[in-house]
């Protein structure tokens, strides 16, 4: 499975948990570390996924700008 496949599930598990005991009542304490902690745990899962490199991305040529790398420009239309 892919490095950024098992961050994000992490990631999501924590956010879940978090919810859970906040809604079911549970210590302020430890409501309070998990919500610290949070805004860390959603960082690693963004520069995890920005560093994911398992789907190749083609160069771009001279004159090119940035666009839908799963798409031919032909198929984009005019906007």
């Amino acid at each position: 499975m892919n490095r950024s496949i098992i961050v994000a599930i992490i990631a999501t598990l924590y956010l879940l948990v978090y919810v859970i005991l906040y809604v079911l009542g549970a210590g302020s304490g430890l409501v309070t570390i998990l919500f610290t902690l949070s805004p860390l745990v959603v960082l690693w899962l963004v520069f995890t996924v920005l560093k994911d490199d398992s789907v190749p991305v083609r160069e771009l040529e001279d004159g090119e700008e940035w666009g839908y790398g799963d798409r031919e420009k032909e198929m984009l239309g005019l906007f």
